[in-house]
This record gives structure tokens, C-alpha cells and sequence, in this order.
């Protein structure tokens, strides 16, 4: 059952780095992508270590879940999605900004993916392995792995344009951290509160992002290829 669960969780992970990889009109050097990858990974621990200092300063703090909305509000949008996207951005940020194989548009957007990929895997499995249910891996695999990769399409997509636009560089950076942040922040809280209709409008954002993801990817690959 193990390994089943595990295999489940890897899945999606590597058909959705297939997708954006062959995207690429000059591909990226594999070694480049491991290391995003595995950076991605670091940041997931990352959190892990910050969510144990949360919780050794304010005991119990995973318990807002359970309470009213303006605390689910504050765990959704501070205890999860501030710190993990901004985990994952500093990885993204310090690792490809200034890279020298950074030299075309989408390039950026599939390091950012990566290093998400690397950050669901690990979540992915401390999930599901003591959770032993397909259903549960299933579900995560549909939504919560790829919601990850369409936060750092996202992420990607600003830091091109702070790259390429200069002129409006501090405005596209901070757009590249505050989006993916509101975005995660509105997939938990939606999926926190749970009610039917709001179970409804997740299943309507999840769509709406990913359509919005994949029409940003093609975006700036039509950009590449008229440059």
C-alpha cells in the first residue's frame, strides 16, 4: 500500500514537470532543474522548522482551523501561504534571477515550477504516507499538487516582467510574491471552510487558475518565439 501511495504521490508531480519542460523551445540544462528541484525541497523544510517555532510560541496554533472565520482568515493567509510562498520565492529569487542560462522568457516560469514541484513532493508525501488513503493522495494529486505549480507560474511570470520591463521592476517583484500568496491563501481558506458552496467555488478556482496559468505559460512562450 506504501509503495502504491507513494508512486501516486510522485505521479503528478512528474507529469506536470513533462508538461512545462517540453514547453521550452531551448531546453535547460538537467542539472540546473535538479537543483531547483531539490531547492524546492529545502524550502518545504524550511517551513516544517518555522512551523515548529510557531508552534513551540504559540501552542496549538494549527488549532485556528477549527474556530471562526477571521481566524481561519489569518491561518490560511499567514501561517500557510505567506510562509510557504515566500519560502519557495526566496529559493526561485537566489538561484535563476541572476543566472546565466536565465536568457529567454519562460525560463523563469519553469525554474519556478520546479522548485514548486520540489515543494509539493515533500508535502505531498508527509501527507499521504501516514494518511495510507488513495483517495486522499488522488485528491491531492488533481488539486494540491498542481495548484503549487500554478502559484510559481505565477511567481515566474511577474519576475519576467520585473526582468524585461525594467522601468516598473520593484512593481512586478512584489506582484510576483503577493499573488501566488493570495492565491494559495484563497485555495486554504476555501478549502477550510468547506461548505458546499464554497466547496463549489473551489472546485471553480482551481479550474480558473489553471486555465490562467496555462494561458500565461503560452503567453510568454509566443513572446520567445517573436524575439
Amino acid at each position: 500500500m506504501n509503495l502504491l501511495i507513494i508512486l501516486l504521490s510522485i505521479l503528478p508531480v512528474i507529469l506536470i514537470a513533462i508538461y512545462f519542460y517540453q514547453k521550452d523551445i531551448h531546453k535547460e540544462p538537467t542539472k540546473l532543474l535538479r537543483k531547483l528541484f531539490i531547492s524546492g525541497i529545502i524550502s518545504g523544510i524550511l517551513v516544517i522548522v518555522i512551523s515548529l517555532i510557531y508552534n513551540y510560541l504559540i501552542p496549538n496554533y494549527a488549532s485556528l482551523t477549527s474556530n471562526n472565520y477571521l481566524n481561519m482568515f489569518i491561518y490560511s493567509f499567514i501561517f500557510i501561504s505567506l510562509i510557504e510562498e515566500i519560502s519557495k520565492w526566496v529559493m526561485i529569487y537566489f538561484i535563476s534571477y541572476k543566472n546565466p542560462e536565465y536568457d529567454e522568457f519562460y525560463d523563469i516560469i519553469l525554474y519556478s515550477v520546479f522548485v514548486a514541484l520540489g515543494f509539493a513532493t515533500l508535502e505531498n508525501l508527509i501527507y499521504t504516507i501516514p494518511n495510507k488513503s488513495i483517495y486522499v493522495t488522488i485528491f491531492r494529486g488533481i488539486t494540491a499538487i498542481p495548484a503549487h505549480a500554478c502559484y510559481q507560474t505565477f511567481m515566474g511570470y511577474y519576475l519576467t516582467l520585473s526582468k524585461y520591463k525594467p522601468n516598473r521592476k520593484k512593481h512586478y517583484i512584489i506582484l510576483s510574491i503577493i499573488v501566488p500568496i493570495i492565491l494559495h491563501g484563497i485555495y486554504d481558506l476555501l478549502l477550510y471552510l468547506g461548505n458546499i458552496i464554497l466547496v463549489i467555488l473551489f472546485v471553480i478556482f482551481l479550474i480558473t487558475i489553471f486555465v490562467l496559468t496555462i494561458i500565461n505559460a503560452n503567453k510568454i512562450i509566443d513572446i520567445d518565439k517573436n524575439t
